[in-house]
């Protein structure tokens, strides 16, 4: 008797599960604001922004979209590829411009409490201010380096 009795009650709960995933999945998800770069017409690679290049709006997303490198766009960034009208803006398709060039000298600087050291270098690939390069010091030794200014990084 308890068999026969299991079957349907399984059956129901079964349907009553499906009922109610279905219902979550269609359920409209609140809608957050973002302020984002969009482009305002076609721009080629390799082309240095400026303030008539793009322009900041509003916009809705929905679900789980992460767009955290859309707010730092600003004039002087550059493109990495082609991009349309409309896009938002966001790396990798742009990139903040370059202040140390790959096999260039740079300045490597390091302080402490009272003791401040630089010396020459060069870096081993291009990189923005905030960016973390490699730089071949002249004594050979390979360190990891911040960029904090043209031609200028610092060991942390």
């Amino acid at each position: 008797m308890i068999r026969k009795l299991a079957h349907p009650l399984l059956l129901i709960a079964l349907i009553a599960l499906c009922l109610m995933s279905a219902r979550i999945m269609t359920a409209q998800t609140p809608a957050a604001t973002r302020r984002v770069a969009v482009a305002m017409h076609v721009l080629p690679r390799g082309t240095v922004l400026t303030a008539d290049d793009f322009q900041m709006r509003d916009t809705s997303t929905r679900g789980f979209v992460s767009m955290p490198d859309t707010i730092a766009v600003k004039p002087g960034w550059v493109t990495r590829r082609t991009i349309e009208a409309g896009e938002i803006l966001r790396a990798p398709a742009v990139e903040a411009p370059a202040v140390v060039n790959a096999n260039s000298p740079v300045s490597v600087e390091f302080a402490d409490q009272n003791v401040r050291l630089t010396i020459r270098g060069v870096a081993a690939r291009n990189g923005a201010i905030g960016d973390r390069v490699p730089v071949r010091t002249e004594m050979g030794k390979r360190i990891e380096a911040t960029v904090v200014a043209p031609g200028r990084v610092r060991i942390d």
